[in-house]
This record gives C-alpha cells, structure tokens and sequence, in this order.
C-alpha cells in the first residue's frame, strides 16, 4: 500500500492526518505544496486549477479534500 499526502504546513487536517498515520505507524509520503512546485501544479490539476489541500491518494484512489470523518473511514477500510 502506498500513501501520499499533498498538504501544506501548519494547515489543521494536514496535520491531524500525517499525525494519525505517524501514530499508526502507517508509512506515507508527504508534499507540502507551498514548496513542492510539482506537487503544487499537480494539486491545480486536480481541482480544476484551484490550489485546494490536503489530497489523499492510497494507491491508485485519490480523495479530493477530505474531511475527518472521510478519512477515519478510509483508514478503517484499510485494515
């Protein structure tokens, strides 16, 4: 299984999701799109040319904007 997350430092559901999968001991990959130009333009791409965070992709899923309880679900369903 393969994780990343597209987010932006500091940002409140960034932070709660890579705390949830650190704490899990989950590995994921992490692009902060203030910084990462690739990760930043590929973000636009998928929001219609917004610059919208964070983005979770799980192997081959992407979810656009999450909310908590969204991504709550999609970890359960992992396990």
């Amino acid at each position: 299984m393969k994780i990343t997350i597209y987010g932006r430092k500091g940002h409140a559901h960034t932070v709660a999701f890579k705390n949830y999968l650190r704490m899990a001991e989950i590995p994921f990959n992490y692009k902060d799109i203030s910084v990462d130009v690739e990760a930043k333009e590929h973000s636009k791409e998928l929001y219609g040319g917004l610059l919208k965070y964070p983005t979770l992709f799980v192997d081959d899923e992407v979810y656009l904007t999450p909310t908590t309880d969204e991504f709550n679900k999609i970890m359960k369903d992992l396990n």
